[in-house]
């Protein structure tokens, strides 16, 4: 028992000191973008998004982010809310410009009429760069809408711009 207990305490120590050499800070963002479809059902997409979460040290970044992805064909609008983990690791090559891979992974929920009820996996790797406050990015978004067995993938190419505070 004693032999636990001073385990328990080392792994706290080593823990504590190492998180206290690594910085870690909030980190929210803003983005806006246009995902254009491709695959099965290519459906364009509106997208803003908003990702908060602390960066860790130069290299990476964990947050939660939400957003609403507005759907258009044939003059009707549906409404997805995609709820998420983003992470993002960061290759810092000077102070002004950072190149970066993202991933968010979590899923997306039907919001307006016709899609109220359907729900399924929310994917997007990314790559971008941030350039001071500002950022860009380029990724393939995955989002599988299911219900009742049936499932259909709504894939795209998607282009966002964004700020970094």
């Amino acid at each position: 028992m004693k032999k636990l207990f001073l385990l328990m305490i080392t792994a706290v120590c080593i823990v504590s000191s190492a998180s206290a050499q690594t910085p870690i800070k909030y980190q929210g963002e803003v983005d806006l973008g246009y995902s254009l479809g491709v695959g099965e059902f290519a459906l364009g997409r509106v997208n803003i998004h908003t990702v908060h979460g602390a960066k860790i040290g130069d290299y990476f970044s964990a947050g939660i982010g939400v957003g609403l992805d507005m759907y258009h064909d044939d003059g009707t609008t549906d409404i997805m809310v995609p709820i998420y983990l983003n992470l993002k690791g960061y290759l810092p090559t000077n102070t002004k410009i950072t190149p970066y891979a993202s991933f968010d992974i979590g899923a997306g929920i039907g919001a307006s009429e016709y899609v109220t009820g359907l729900s399924g996996m929310y994917l997007t790797p990314a790559i971008g760069m941030k350039i001071g406050m500002f950022k860009a990015q380029l990724g393939i978004n995955v989002q599988k809408l299911s219900e009742s067995g049936v499932s259909v993938s709504m894939n795209a190419v998607q282009i966002k711009v964004g700020v970094v505070f």
